[in-house]
């Protein structure tokens, strides 16, 4: 699976890709206050310009499993991003938001 599609994907409006100087194929940090996560840009223009979507479960088994690297998931999953403080969770199921959030992007200087 990782030779057919190697590299975390986070999809962009062309118009949000512009204004931020981002190009296809541009690595690109994701933000929240919780942490930042990098993936790969890919421009679509069927997402809503105010709106990216990053892939999320990603992890790198060719990296050390010991702590802290724990193959590479703090790099690019979007679990990272996500609060999971009980003030923040679902009151009556428990979950906790994961679906919206609020970030910031910017492309990753090399």
């Amino acid at each position: 699976m990782r030779r057919i599609h190697p590299d975390p994907i986070m999809q962009i409006h062309p118009q949000t890709a512009e204004e931020f100087s981002i190009l296809n194929d541009d690595w690109v940090w994701i933000e929240t206050p919780r942490g930042r996560i990098k993936q790969k840009c890919r421009i679509f223009d069927g997402i809503d310009p105010r709106v990216v979507h990053a892939q999320h479960g990603w992890w790198f088994p060719e990296e050390d499993g010991a702590e802290p690297s724990l193959h590479g998931v703090w790099k690019s999953n979007c679990n990272v991003l996500t609060d999971d403080e009980p003030d923040s969770c679902n009151p009556i199921s428990g979950g906790w938001p994961l679906r919206g959030l609020l970030c910031k992007i910017y492309k990753v200087d090399s």
